[in-house]
């Protein structure tokens, strides 16, 4: 009978253990596809791109306050959940991929000015990254892609970005 109790205590916190190892896995489906979005392949010059970034900026912190046309390409193709995250919300760092529902990209700060809108933000993957993507607001429809690139870390504020920019510390690739 003792045997009994301590496989059967054993069985339950095998239980429990493959519970808290293994959450229920989401019931929504698994993110959709991006938009393809072609950047030019031509190389803009650093000091192009830096002024691209001059003026001041209107902050944003929050992926639905971009403007819709560049909001559009970090939506999920023909439907509607965003491909990227808020500041601080979870989003999937790695290639593992334990919650096919978060995004791959997590906002960390965006601007607009007239026409210009900028998006820096971290991509998710084998080769975790921090981007810097450039779009001009040809309407209230569409934008154009300008220029996409890759820094070495996170700015901190949209002076350190620019001076990246400007210094190369952001490079097409």
């Amino acid at each position: 009978m003792r045997s009994f109790k301590i496989a059967a205590i054993l069985a339950v916190g095998t239980c429990i253990a493959i519970l808290v190892a293994y959450p229920e896995k989401s019931k929504s489906p698994p993110l959709g596809n991006p938009p393809q979005v072609q950047f030019p392949s031509e190389n803009l010059a650093s000091t192009a791109a830096k002024q691209f970034l001059d003026g001041s900026f209107s902050l944003i912190n929050d992926v639905r306050n971009l403007p819709v046309p560049v909001l559009r390409a970090f939506t999920e193709q023909g439907g509607s959940r965003l491909l990227m995250a808020n500041p601080g919300k979870d989003f999937r760092v790695t290639d593992v991929i334990h919650d096919p529902t978060l995004p791959s990209k997590r906002l960390i700060f965006a601007g607009i000015l007239d026409d210009k809108c900028f998006v820096h933000y971290e991509e998710g993957g084998i080769g975790h990254s921090y981007v810097v993507a450039l779009f001009k607001i040809t309407s209230k429809d569409t934008m154009k892609p300008i220029w996409r690139g890759y820094c070495g870390e996170r700015a901190t504020s949209l002076e350190d970005l620019r001076l990246w920019v400007g210094d190369g510390r952001c490079s097409q690739p």
